[in-house]
């Protein structure tokens, strides 16, 4: 004989249609988003493990001065490693926009042909697929490259530039204006001399080093080049290449947020079924009373109580999971493929996301309902029939103050449904918390990039490769400038620092009092912030090309938003660098200047230069703003219409009870709809300064992969707007609470027989 109990299922889901589709809709968005969310990044993942490897990327490369000799390279391959020549010419393609070519590479860092195919003749070159699309650039076409032209033959991904960082001290990768591309050897070989940078990498002859040995060896390496009396100009290990692990870091931090974010979701809802499933026990507690005395178990009830949560929620893992990799992997494809320089990837089923999607909230859902219905469960017949279900039934009710009667009756609806309440105010944080993440990103990076503009000092910042005068010095002032770095705890790495030594009398920097015998350096305010610096701590630099380690006190902060800078006078970093005291390798200057040598100058550094980043960052990031406003609109109307509901059912025989005593629907709405209301509106004002610190603390860890300092910016204007769009979502739900207190009968308080 089937179970009687069975035949509830249908008119419960029936009766609570609005209820269950809420929750299911919440469920299925946030699975849908999660499974392919997961399944990209495991994608993303396993193609750059795999490309990696079988494109041999590098260990670590370095440039120098001149060419390595084969003394210093045989005795630093003795140490274990074998060194590759990796050359190449940096040219621009255009007033905004520079290409590094490559000669193609037969043994390392190989390149991955995407469309096209390679380069065959001294006319052609092929360019990295992100950055041809970024420019607009497609297969044919031809652009011209220091006066020759070129045509593109093909797109490609090369390993050692997965994120195209122009410089690895850069604080974002930068595909709008800057590109790599390769030619054949002999196109490159070509080319003037003078006009290649000498550049090497080297891979470890032992493939199973650990990640300590690996760090050790490229020290020693490091070490050996500069006993070797080679000049280095750059060493980097690839653990500390941002064009190779910036994408590894990134989703390193984005893929255990969006594990916690997935979590948190569920165990709300799971936590907003409890409390579903003990109010409908309040309202049955006579008929569970009358089964349990006809001779139901307390063990048959509550498997047909769990039965709805959670078959809800697996149908809800289903078809979210197939919306997850059958819709989603294109848009979250979209946001890699956007970002990072990387073969095309295969989405498979990810067992981890499956088991999170799916394991995960059908235990939690299990877990909660299954603790909440034993609890009540635990009740005896008679107290079901009696309906003595709460241990405070016989306590005082609260006192309230003496005020109007409606304000004191909103004021008990809201203390007699407190749980509810508070898992709405959980809600409404973590959606104002996702909503505010994806409305700041936009105002943050512009405001960072206007104050960037803003306190740029000079027009144009020359870095030479060594100290040349130009032919039109006008107002240019000569300075010094060197990268040292420093240990930074939070990233466990070391982090690169500028290091601009200025005239006593800079007219750029003549805030700043510096004297020649001056022993403390100014802080820019970004690197006092990374750091947790402050005036009068002491700090630690080390020089990476020659090891040397100096100790330096600082003696203020300086607002300059530019980068992470240390001020101190030419003198004092020339002593520091160990060079003579007319030193210099830069220039400021309020005019564009021309030396007789253009191949002396290293960089040019505009506030436009300074500002490019930005764009990228708001390429990368905007994506995310409308994914943010829907998830947030979706837990608001979710939790509202579930919760708001469940107040109203929860109060419906006091609701008929004043409709018998003549009370108007407006009148009754300002009794229970305006005590959510007030609920909802604290809730949304209350929340904005726990949601300020969660951006705050999320920002830091975004910080913890970058090389720079990005400060957190939350204008105003975005404080109303959210606080705005909770209660826009909130009036479309009272709206149709409205019609659910006009459905409730006068009758049922004529029924009531207690």
């Amino acid at each position: 004989m089937k179970n009687p109990l069975r035949k509830r299922f249908k008119r419960d889901l029936l009766s609570n249609r609005g209820r269950y589709l809420a929750i299911f809709a919440m469920l299925t968005v946030t699975i849908a988003i999660m499974s392919g969310f997961l399944a990209v990044a495991d994608g993303a993942q396993t193609v750059l493990d795999q490309n990696q490897a079988d494109a041999k990327v590098e260990d670590g490369s370095f440039t120098t001065a001149g060419e390595l000799s084969s003394a210093a390279r045989a005795a630093a391959e003795k140490r274990g490693v074998t060194i590759y020549q990796n050359d190449y010419r940096e040219l621009p393609l255009s007033d905004d926009a520079t290409l590094r070519i490559y000669p193609e590479r037969a043994d390392i860092n190989l390149v991955t042909v995407i469309s096209g195919r390679r380069p065959a003749a001294a006319d052609e070159m092929a360019l990295d697929r992100l950055f041809a699309a970024s420019y607009g650039l497609a297969i044919g076409d031809t652009v011209t490259v220091d006066g020759v032209p070129m045509t593109i033959t093909g797109t490609i991904s090369l390993p050692d530039y997965s994120s195209l960082f122009k410089n690895n001290a850069d604080l974002m990768m930068d595909s709008f204006h800057f590109g790599v591309g390769i030619v054949t050897p002999a196109a490159f070989a070509g080319w003037p001399a003078a006009d290649i940078v000498n550049g090497y990498g080297y891979r470890f002859d032992n493939r199973d080093l650990s990640v300590t040995a690996q760090r050790q060896l490229a020290t020693a390496i490091k070490d050996q080049l500069i006993a070797s009396g080679v000049l280095l100009t750059g060493f980097v290990s690839a653990e500390n290449n941002q064009s190779i692990t910036f994408i590894d870091d990134d989703m390193g931090s984005d893929v255990p947020m969006m594990k916690v974010l997935l979590s948190l979701i569920i165990l709300i809802m799971a936590f907003v079924f409890a409390i579903v499933i003990n109010s409908t026990i309040d309202a049955e507690a006579a008929m569970i009373g009358t089964l349990l005395a006809s001779g139901y178990t307390k063990a048959e009830l509550l498997r047909h109580y769990l039965s709805m949560p959670v078959a809800v929620t697996l149908v809800s893992a289903v078809l979210g999971n197939l919306i997850g990799y059958l819709v989603m992997p294109d848009f979250f494809k979209v946001m890699y493929d956007s970002s990072y320089s990387l073969p095309p990837m295969t989405i498979t089923v990810n067992r981890e996301a499956l088991l999170l999607t799916t394991v995960v909230p059908l235990v939690l859902m299990v877990v909660i309902n299954f603790v909440t219905l034993a609890r009540k469960l635990a009740l005896s017949p008679l107290q079901f029939l009696r309906k003595e279900l709460h241990q405070n039934r016989h306590r005082r009710a609260v006192k309230l103050p003496r005020i109007s009667f409606f304000s004191r009756f909103r004021l008990r609806v809201i203390l007699q449904n407190k749980a509810s309440y508070l898992t709405l105010f959980i809600g409404i944080f973590l959606a104002s918390f996702i909503l505010m993440f994806g409305l700041a990103i936009t105002p943050m990076i512009s405001h960072y990039v206007d104050s960037i503009e803003a306190a740029a000092v000079s027009d144009y910042q020359y870095l030479l490769k060594a100290p040349a005068e130009p032919q039109n010095p006008g107002s240019a002032e000569k300075m010094t400038v060197a990268g040292l770095e420093t240990w930074y705890p939070p990233a466990a790495k070391n982090i690169e620092v500028a290091f601009w030594g200025l005239r006593e009398d800079s007219r750029y920097f003549s805030e700043l009092p510096l004297a020649a015998d001056q022993t403390g350096v100014y802080l820019s305010d970004g690197l006092a912030k990374k750091l947790g610096a402050t005036a009068g701590a002491r700090l630690d630099f080390v020089n990476p090309y020659t090891n040397q380690e100096d100790t330096v006190t600082v003696l203020g902060i300086v607002d300059y938003p530019g980068g992470l800078t240390v001020f101190l006078s030419q003198a004092q970093l020339n002593a520091l660098l160990d060079r003579e005291a007319d030193y210099f390798n830069g220039y400021f200057s309020d005019q564009e200047l021309t030396f007789a040598d253009r191949n002396v100058v290293a960089t040019v550094i505009t506030p436009a230069e300074m500002a490019k980043f930005g764009d990228q960052m708001l390429s990368s990031f905007n994506q995310l703003a409308p994914l943010c406003l829907f998830a947030a609109v979706v837990i608001y109307l979710v939790l509202m219409v579930v919760l708001t509901k469940l107040v109203i059912d929860k109060n419906a025989l006091y609701i008929s009870y004043l409709k018998v005593f003549g009370y108007e629907t407006a009148e009754i709405s300002k009794l229970y709809l305006r005590a959510t209301t007030t609920v909802v509106l604290g809730s949304l004002i209350l929340s904005l300064p726990l949601v300020k610190l969660g951006i705050q603390g999320s920002f830091y860890l975004v910080q913890l992969k970058l090389s720079g300092y990005l400060p957190v910016y939350l204008p105003l204007y975005l404080y109303p707007l959210i606080v705005a769009i909770g209660l826009a979502s909130y009036l479309g739900i009272n709206f149709l609470q409205l019609r659910r207190i006009n459905q409730i009968p006068l009758a049922a308080a004529l029924k009531n027989r207690e």
